[in-house]
């Protein structure tokens, strides 16, 4: 992994989460969580 940082490679990776994806997430997990207590 340091060799990648500094040979300066970017490679990308997943777009950041939206307001919408975090909603989306933490409704889930309270469903989750009302089931599972």
């Amino acid at each position: 992994m340091e060799t990648m940082r500094a040979s300066g490679e970017h490679t990308g990776g997943p777009k950041a989460y939206s307001d919408g994806d975090r909603r989306e997430f933490a409704n889930a997990l309270d469903r989750w969580l009302a089931r599972n207590t």
